[in-house]
């Protein structure tokens, strides 16, 4: 299981909700989704829960930005509710919109937060094969190793305990990276919509 989302980022420290404020007072999609991304960022899961369905029911389905949105909420509700409905959400998007690498980083966080492991690898393969110029492609390579076939495969009792610590160390690597891109990748999406928006 992931952790909270743990944000030592220092370029968004001084942003604050009441930047999202100023910068216009409308209530439209896009900014319900960035105050929901805010929250997401700063682990105030009810307040991002509560944005990005606000964004996701004002976005009709054709429109592109409909799946990130409801990506973001399928995600919150993982984290918050432990919820296979916000897992089917996650694959809803990245199934019917396949080009946003966000959408199956979502998917992997929100399958590895539920504790499937090899799920949440499928995930992050699927992302490296649509969008093989992913920032993150190393760092997530190096997480994910080499996968071997399992048959024809005997092991002892020692081999198996060493297995066993591997694993977990493994599943702790992709876990910390996964959350660490997400973080990266909310604060560029955060600082971005600022210097927009200013």
């Amino acid at each position: 299981m992931l952790e909270k989302l743990d944000n030592n980022d220092i370029d968004l420290d001084e942003i604050t909700l009441a930047d999202f404020n100023q910068l216009s007072q409308q209530n439209n999609s896009s900014e319900s989704f960035y105050y929901g991304l805010y929250c997401l960022y700063n682990n105030n899961l009810k307040d991002a829960n509560t944005y990005l369905l606000s964004a996701v029911n004002s976005t009709e389905q054709i429109e592109a930005s409909y799946f990130e949105y409801l990506s973001f909420l399928g995600l919150v509700e993982v984290l918050l509710y432990d919820s296979r409905g916000g897992l089917n959400r996650c694959y809803e998007a990245s199934n019917d919109f396949s080009t946003i690498p966000e959408l199956y980083i979502n998917l992997a966080h929100a399958e590895l937060t539920l504790g499937n492991r090899r799920r949440g690898i499928i995930a992050i393969e699927q992302c490296l094969e649509y969008n093989p110029k992913f920032i993150y492609k190393k760092r997530l390579k190096e997480c994910i190793g080499k996968r071997k076939a399992n048959h024809f495969k005997k092991i002892n009792h020692r081999k198996s305990i060493l297995g066993k610590f591997l694993r977990k160390k493994k599943n702790q690597c992709l876990a910390n990276t996964i959350n660490n891109i997400l973080n990266d990748m909310l604060s560029d999406k955060l600082e971005l919509y600022i210097k927009q928006n200013s």
